[in-house]
Formats: structure tokens, C-alpha cells, sequence
């Protein structure tokens, strides 16, 4: 090739790369846009709580026990905001963990049922034999905190029985043809309950067998007044105890001096909800009726009237539970609280 040849050849080299190096942006692909992690359809859209946690509701306040699954609304690097019956709530993101997906058929604030490796007391179906209540090993240790929960269910409770492991007894009547250890399906049929595939929620309540309830609720209406009712069952979904709660009292009012004496914190042991501010007011009771304790709790909220030139205040109902709990159980969580108070 001759000399003037090869200069042509090595002046149009350099020009084309200078074309193309001159206009890199328009011989490149446009970027591909990052999606945002908050509305990606790959980013977390739950979470399951590691730990109990302690928020604020509209009455008081209650436990969200471990275990429980939660649809997230938001979340950054120390919290996550996540919805609980309606309302935004935050809650520390250590105490949580991500999961993309929702199982089929559960409910956004309920999780499948956990079922333990090695209960304390397994239920045998052998002929001759009894069932017997299934615990997780450890039901009865210590618990840090709940003090106040657990002594109001010894006030309640230690009237009509005594502490003590029982963990037969099937067959105790508990409430409108739901007897003690019955089959939680075979309960929600007896009381007409719909046939779904309902989630249990681990029970967080202090005085109750530890890491051992769990909860099914359903909405109806029943005795005229309540919206819900609980089917409280052991690790073996076994029915140990029931709750009615009318969650939207109406129209029913109390005077001030009527509530002087309410001193109660607990207004539904369940849900372990607890009254948080002075503004409220708790009424309890508790009395036998054959082999089963009904508690009754109702939670006032006092409203302030001006009346001339005074203030007059009067508290309206928030929300009223009944909890039928058969002797049996009961001596089993008298004996649970009796060593959850104990400082040795």
C-alpha cells in the first residue's frame, strides 16, 4: 500500500472514532429506569413479627403477639409502618421480617397455624384413652412483664377455683354446645360459624399458657349485642376457651360516680388490650356458672359536657368483652400466673 494510500486510510479511522465518541449518548441505549423500591411489585408487601410488640389503638393499647403477619404500608431504616384493624401503626423494624407474598386464603393480620415439634401433651386417639390439653414445653416459665394482666386474672379467677395442672378434663361445657377440647372445626359448625379456612394469631397474653394459644375470630352476631367471637384453642387447635366482644357499644353511658370505684386495666384478656390513659375506664367481673368462669370487662371512655357552668362528665362504652373459660383451663392459667409473679 502506498504511503499516501495508507494516510487516507488511517485520516478516516480517526475521523469515524472522533463521529462516534463525539456523540456517545446518541449511540447508547437509553438507561433503563430503577424502580422504586416502596412501589416495586417485587418489594416486601408483609411482615411477620420476630417479637411481641406494644402499640397504641384507638381505647388503650395492646400486644401484637411474634408470629402475627402484617401488610406494610411503608418502611426506611428504622421502622416499618405497617396497617393493624384499619389504622396506619409503626413499629420498630427489628422486631419484624419481610415476606413478598400473601398465602392464598389468609387474612392480612393472620398467619397459618404454628404447630409445635414436641407439645407437653399431645393429644392420643387410642381407644380408652383421654384427650388431654396440648401445651408447648416451657407454657408455665417465667414471663417478663404483664404483671398487671396476670394479678387481675388471679383476682378474677382464684374466687371460683385453684391453681393446679390439669390437663385432662374433655368435655367441660363452655358455651352453647362448645365443650372443653373439642375440635375447633367441629365448634365452629355447632355455632353455625362459616366454613372458611380460617388463620390462627398466637395469644400474647401474660397469665395465659406461654407460646401455647392461638386465636380464631369470626364476625356475626351473637346474644343480641356482640360482633365477634373467639375460638381460643391450644397448639393442637383444640378449643380451650371462648370470647364474645361488641366492638361498637351504642347508646350506653355511665355516670362518673357510677365508675368511681373501676380500677380494672385489662378490657379484653384475648387481645390483651389494656386501657392507656386516665381518661378511661375499665369495669370487671367474674362468676361460675357449672364448670365454666363467664368474665365480663367493659371499657369506658368519659366525654366532658358543659352543663351551665359546669362540666359534667359521663363515660360512654368503647367496647364490652365476655370470656367463658372452663374451670380446667382456668387452674391452668392460675397456676401459670402464680409463676409468672414470682420473683424467685
Amino acid at each position: 500500500m502506498s504511503g499516501s494510500v495508507r494516510k487516507a486510510v488511517i485520516l478516516a479511522a480517526i475521523a469515524t472514532v472522533i463521529l462516534v465518541s463525539g456523540n456517545p449518548i446518541s449511540a447508547a441505549p437509553p438507561p433503563a429506569l430503577v424502580p422504586n423500591p416502596s412501589t416495586s411489585p417485587s418489594s416486601p408487601s408483609f411482615v411477620v413479627l420476630t417479637q411481641p410488640v406494644k402499640i397504641k389503638i384507638a381505647y388503650g393499647e395492646t400486644v401484637l403477639p411474634a408470629g402475627m403477619k402484617l401488610p406494610v404500608v411503608s418502611s426506611d431504616a428504622n421502622s416499618i409502618g405497617i396497617k393493624y384493624m384499619g389504622e396506619l401503626q409503626t413499629i420498630p423494624i427489628a422486631a419484624a421480617r419481610f415476606e413478598d407474598s400473601e398465602p392464598p386464603n389468609a387474612a392480612p393480620s393472620e398467619i397459618p397455624p404454628i404447630v409445635p415439634t414436641k407439645p407437653a401433651a399431645a393429644p392420643s386417639t387410642a381407644p380408652g384413652t383421654q384427650l388431654q390439653v396440648s401445651l408447648q414445653p416451657g407454657y408455665d416459665s417465667r414471663m417478663q412483664g404483664g404483671d398487671i394482666s396476670m394479678r387481675e386474672l388471679q383476682l378474677l379467677l382464684s374466687p371460683h377455683c385453684t391453681e393446679a395442672v390439669d390437663l385432662n378434663s374433655a368435655s367441660t361445657k363452655i358455651y352453647n354446645g362448645v365443650t372443653y377440647l373439642m375440635d375447633s372445626e367441629q365448634a365452629a359448625t355447632i355455632l353455625g360459624l362459616p366454613h372458611s379456612v380460617p388463620s390462627r394469631v398466637p395469644v400474647a397474653t401474660p397469665g395465659f399458657p406461654k407460646n401455647s394459644l392461638y386465636y380464631i375470630g369470626y364476625d356475626g352476631a351473637f346474644e343480641g349485642r356482640f360482633n365477634r367471637i373467639y375460638l381460643v384453642t391450644d397448639t393442637a387447635n383444640k378449643v380451650v376457651a371462648v370470647q364474645l366482644v361488641d366492638e361498637h357499644p351504642k347508646g350506653r353511658w355511665k355516670s362518673a360516680a357510677a365508675l368511681a370505684a373501676a380500677s380494672w386495666s385489662t378490657y379484653n384478656f384475648v387481645n390483651a388490650r389494656m386501657r392507656a390513659s386516665d381518661t378511661m375506664r375499665v369495669q370487671a367481673g367474674s362468676k361460675r356458672q357449672g364448670n365454666v368462669i363467664p368474665i365480663e370487662t367493659q371499657l369506658y371512655q368519659r366525654v366532658r359536657t358543659r352543663v351551665g357552668r359546669k362540666n359534667v362528665d359521663r363515660y360512654e362504652e368503647q367496647e364490652t368483652a365476655k370470656l367463658f373459660i372452663p374451670i380446667p383451663f382456668a387452674r391452668i392459667i392460675l397456676h401459670c400466673a402464680q409463676i409468672g409473679l414470682s420473683k424467685t
